[in-house]
């Protein structure tokens, strides 16, 4: 079992609804009321009072009594019992002044001007040791979007894009194309299929003799307008990037969807075999990419992964490298779709660049 880690609490700052209610001058509290002072912002303790109550009658909010706590708790052993006479140190602020915590000034031997007011800030907590995971986790389902494919054989493509009417090579949305197609007996108005080209063969970063499949980029999406005895005729009616002449076409694939978040039960390690890289993407923030572990694995769509490294981040050269630091999470994806053995995910947050090689997590607790 991991330890319990509870870090010194010292400042908290109220929201601004709360700011209203917390107009209060201890000064103005009269000794032998419902609290007393001792100098504004030093509180002293009276007969009845809890922190539960002193939270509520100050901060308007019960709830901060463990930030309370944890500010005096060299005074109050124990939350649940304070007697008279105990003093507390806080001030709860002003209309004009947010409310904060701070730090009795006749606990330190530190000398500062009459003007000062020493601030310390709150961060307490109490949790499990685990690595940090810089990344909010309220998110239930996501809508991911994923223009590659990787595939273990090849796509046998149904035709290919061989010549458009405008006179550019990036052609895009509302373009008209022409296209040949090894069978136009199948092939009917209004039928949708997809543009894309081979990217290059997956390998594994840590075995390059291992290829694991192709990875392919889907480009757009073509509604035929017309059929021909020779030529098929179709209008881009989306284009995921730049879609060009010798574009192979196949049946619809899907690009976007809404998975369910999900978290393994069991550990399982892997690595980010490759990456799609989207021009449309500033940062590269939910760009697609290949893992190492499939279905095989228990991964579905919506499986969650860590994306972990280690090291100091200026370290650029194998003799600078320490392997013996500990490991930190940079980024975190979600499965898209699964094979047997790999499968295709969309970076949903990283704090820095991701790179064809990091190692990957299914739990960090």
């Amino acid at each position: 079992m991991r330890s319990q880690l509870l870090l010194p609490a010292l400042t908290i700052l109220l929201a601004p609804s709360a700011l209203a209610q917390t107009a209060l001058d201890l000064n103005a509290v009269a000794a032998g009321g419902s609290g007393a002072t001792a100098g504004g912002d030093v509180y002293e303790v009276v007969e009845g009072d809890t922190l539960w109550a002193i939270c509520q009658q100050y901060f308007a909010d019960p709830q901060y009594w463990p930030t309370l706590w944890s500010i005096n708790n060299d005074e109050v052993t124990n939350p649940h019992y304070i007697y008279p006479g105990q003093r507390l140190a806080f001030q709860p602020g002003t209309d004009v002044r947010p409310p904060q915590i701070v730090v009795d000034p006749r606990a330190t031997d530190v000398s500062f001007d009459s003007s000062f007011t020493p601030l310390v800030h709150f961060i307490a907590t109490e949790r499990d040791c685990a690595l940090y995971v810089p990344f909010r986790s309220d998110l239930t389902e996501s809508t991911l979007r994923s223009p590659g494919i990787m595939t273990r054989q090849e796509i046998e493509p149904l035709g290919v894009i061989d010549q458009a009417v405008p006179g550019k090579g990036n052609l895009g949305q509302s373009d008209i194309v022409y296209m040949r197609f090894r069978n136009t007996g199948d092939v009917n108005c209004g039928d949708v299929y997809t543009a894309y080209h081979k990217v290059k063969e997956a390998r594994h970063p840590e075995v390059r003799s291992a290829r694991l499949g192709h990875i392919y980029r889907v480009t757009g999406e073509i509604m035929v307008s017309d059929v021909g005895d020779k030529w098929v005729t179709g209008v881009l009616v989306q284009s995921h990037s730049e879609v060009e002449r010798g574009d192979m076409i196949t049946d619809r694939l899907p690009v976007s969807g809404r998975v369910r978040r999900s978290q393994l039960s069991s550990l399982v390690d892997g690595y980010i075999i490759d990456k799609v890289h989207d021009e449309n993407l500033l940062m590269q923030r939910n760009q697609v990419v290949f893992i190492d572990r499939g279905k095989s694995d228990g991964v579905q769509s919506g499986t969650i992964f860590y994306v972990i490294r280690r090291g100091d981040g200026l370290a650029m050269r194998p003799r600078d490298f320490d392997a013996s630091l500990p490991d930190q999470v940079v980024g975190r994806l979600v499965v898209f779709s699964a094979d047997e053995n790999v499968a295709m995910a969309v970076l949903t947050d990283q704090a820095v660049d991701v790179r064809v090689g990091d190692r990957i997590t299914s739990r960090v607790d």
